[in-house]
């Protein structure tokens, strides 16, 4: 057992150590040094938002890499209409999806074995298994590992997001709508991840070995954006402030890599540093020369600070009105649901609704939870996907009640696996007196199934938390299902209820 999780813990233990080993190695580094002032090279600048003093901004305005350059770092709305830049971003995304691919292949004998057969069949029925909420994974990978991928894939997004490469907590709205466009770009790039043509569907059919949950599609881009904002912040509150006081290379790399260490590796997948931080000062070579002067000065009293965060403030004759009715609003939810013919499930889902009239709005919903009190050794799920209509009479108030109706698809899962024969499979696969093939779960399980249409009405009540959040207090539904019995599941009628957090958009 030893040697087995050595064999799988020791090539992620030499490769972070070796990146960190190299990474500080070369921040240590020192270029020569030039006496000539005007000759200093500075890749980035101090800027916004940490602004640049303006006793600072003369000498680093001489060295920028233009008159341009230096306005767009100076000027937070310079780069205001400029795109997105999607062609480097996605290939830095799946370089990062290839460096991933290549990990599971060194890593993983499952996943090389799973390189046989028919490549379009396994992949499509990979597909088709997805269901549930968990996928077999241990806690450190589903909630550790894979939103640690998700804010890797966010921060490639941000560096390629000239209007948002240079937000900082603290920023406001244009901080959170930064925060909402890297959560786009995750969502996408994470889906292909689990589904996609280069994914662990396609490349090691994951779904038909291990459990096919949901738990990454929704897990990674949204607690990939939190690690985000506990980065942002860090980045403010404990970096910065150790940038103000030091000036040693290495303690300045470590620093920006092990608080900010998916920053870091997004940062490699661009071919840069892994300590660059744009619009800051480097720390190598002159501009380690420059910061240890300024950082002299204001000791001896006779210069600013080097970094100091002012927020963003309004320009005069700006104001901007925005609506009180949301436009859109994004829904995590949880729920509870009890079959009245018999069993019930726990779960959660996710909605999105797009507001047509000041009362009214158009939903879609996909949610699933896992079917509870089921006998050892079986297990259970319900996933249901619908579109519908939903009534807010008051939703420009902080109270707002609502009713509403959707209509879609119900699909009902019961699974029996024979635990034993599956240890005995996988011994057998792993001293080599086993199958020839890794085992797949049909190996050592039996899966019954019912799909049909499905609809749910009920009401609810929302409780306004300011003017970016709410809070649906409760929603009870009727929901109903044209299906058969799985098994000893009944879910032909039944009754949930479900609170969540609602993010409005455009109303801030």
């Amino acid at each position: 057992m030893l040697t087995r999780y050595l064999h799988r813990a020791l090539p992620t233990v030499v490769g972070v150590f070796a990146f960190l080993w190299c990474s500080v190695s070369r921040a240590t580094q020192t270029a020569p040094l030039t006496e000539d002032f005007d000759d200093l090279y500075v890749y980035t600048i101090p800027t916004l938002p940490l602004h640049e003093n303006a006793a600072l901004s003369a000498p680093t305005a001489r060295v920028s890499d233009s008159p341009a350059q230096h306005d767009a770092d100076l000027d937070p709305d310079a780069n205001k209409a400029a795109p997105f830049q999607w062609k480097p971003a996605l290939r830095q995304a799946f370089f990062f999806t290839g460096f991933m691919h290549t990990y599971r292949l060194a890593t993983e004998p499952q996943t090389r074995d799973a390189l046989n057969g028919h490549w379009w069949r396994n992949y499509r029925q990979s597909i088709g298994e997805l269901r549930g909420w968990d996928d077999g994974d241990k806690f450190m990978t589903t909630y550790v590992a894979h939103p640690f991928e998700g804010a890797i894939f966010g921060y490639i997004a941000q560096q390629n997001d000239p209007r948002y490469s240079r937000v900082m907590w603290g920023d406001g709205r244009k901080y959170w709508i930064a925060r909402l466009r890297t959560l786009a770009f995750c969502t996408a790039m994470s889906t292909q991840w689990t589904l996609g043509p280069a994914s662990e569907a396609s490349i090691g059919n994951v779904q038909l070995r291990d459990s096919p949950g949901f738990v990454d599609l929704v897990g990674t881009p949204i607690f990939g954006t939190m690690v985000m904002i506990a980065e942002d912040v860090a980045d403010r509150y404990l970096v910065a402030p150790v940038e103000n006081r030091i000036a040693n290379r290495p303690v300045l790399a470590f620093s920006r890599m092990f608080l900010s260490p998916t920053r870091s590796f997004a940062n490699l997948m661009a071919f840069k540093y892994p300590w660059h931080r744009e619009g800051r000062l480097g720390i190598n070579g002159e501009n380690n020369k420059l910061r240890r002067e300024m950082l002299r000065d204001y000791a001896e009293g006779t210069g600013p600070k080097l970094f100091e965060y002012t927020p963003p403030k309004k320009r005069s004759g700006e104001a901007t009105t925005y609506p009180r009715e949301a436009p859109i609003e994004l829904e995590s939810s949880a729920h509870y649901e009890t079959f009245l013919g018999g069993g019930s499930c726990i779960g959660g889902g996710g909605s999105g609704a797009v507001r047509i009239k000041p009362s009214w709005q158009l939903i879609t919903e996909v949610s699933g939870c896992l079917v509870i009190n089921l006998p050892k050794e079986q297990s259970g799920d319900s996933m249901m996907y619908q579109v519908g209509a939903r009534w807010t009479p008051r939703a420009a108030r902080r109270v707002s009640p609502f009713l509403q109706m959707m209509a879609g698809g119900r699909r009902i899962t019961h699974e029996l696996d024979d635990d034993a024969k599956r240890d005995a499979l996988l011994k057998g696969w792993d001293d080599g007196a086993g199958p020839s093939h890794y085992p797949k779960r049909n190996d050592w399980s039996a899966e019954h199934q019912q799909n049909g249409l499905a609809l749910s009405a009920g009401g609810g009540l929302d409780i306004a938390l300011g003017r970016a959040f709410a809070w649906r207090v409760g929603n009870l539904e009727y929901t109903r299902s044209w299906l058969g019995d799985v098994d000893q599941i009944h879910a032909a009628n039944g009754l949930r209820v479900s609170s969540s957090l609602v993010l409005k958009i455009g109303t801030w």
